[in-house]
C-alpha cells in the first residue's frame, strides 16, 4: 500500500512540472502562454488607520439647553467599547480608538448623535430632546415611553 502511494505521488508530481523542466524544448514564450494566474492583482491598499494617540479620550455631553447630561451612553462603533456619563456629563474613553472609527452617542429621549473620531478633539457634544419620547410619571415611580414605528412601548 505504502509503495502504491508513493509511486501514485512520484507520477504526479512529474505530471505536474512544466515541459522544460522533463527534458523537452520549450520556448519562454510557450511557456508563459501555459502560466495560469491563480490569483488578480492585488487592488490598492486601503490606508491604514492611525492609532489616536490621545489615551484617555474625555469629553462631555450636554442637554440642549446647556446642562450636562447624566446617563449618555457612548458605544465605539465597530467594537464593544461602551461608556457612561457620569453626575456631570463627562467621559472617559481608556481604549485604543482608531482615526476614522465613529462614536455613537445616545441617551432615552434624546435623539441619537454619531461623531467621527478623526483626531483627539471632540466638538461639544450636545443631545437634542426626541419630540416621539414622552416621560410618565406615576406617584413616586417614573417611567419613559417611547415611539418606536408608530408604536408605543412602555418602559419601566
Amino acid at each position: 500500500m505504502r509503495i502504491l502511494l508513493t509511486s501514485l505521488a512520484v507520477v504526479l508530481a512529474c505530471a505536474a512540472r512544466p515541459a522544460a523542466a522533463q527534458g523537452t524544448r520549450a520556448t519562454a514564450a510557450a511557456n508563459a502562454q501555459n502560466r495560469l494566474a491563480l490569483s488578480e492583482s492585488r487592488p490598492e491598499a486601503s490606508p491604514r488607520r492611525m492609532r489616536l494617540a490621545c489615551a484617555p479620550l474625555t469629553g462631555q455631553v450636554f442637554e440642549a439647553n446647556g446642562r450636562p447630561l447624566l446617563g449618555a451612553t457612548l458605544l465605539v462603533k465597530g467594537t464593544h467599547q461602551v461608556y457612561v456619563t457620569d453626575a456631570e456629563g463627562k467621559f472617559r474613553i481608556t481604549d485604543v480608538v482608531y482615526q476614522g472609527q465613529e462614536l455613537t452617542i445616545g441617551a432615552a429621549g434624546y435623539v441619537t448623535q454619531d461623531v467621527a473620531l478623526e483626531d483627539c478633539t471632540l466638538p461639544r457634544l450636545v443631545l437634542a430632546k426626541d419630540p416621539t419620547a414622552h416621560i410618565r410619571r406615576n406617584g413616586k415611580r417614573a417611567g419613559q415611553l417611547i415611539r418606536l414605528d408608530g408604536k408605543s412601548v412602555d418602559m419601566k
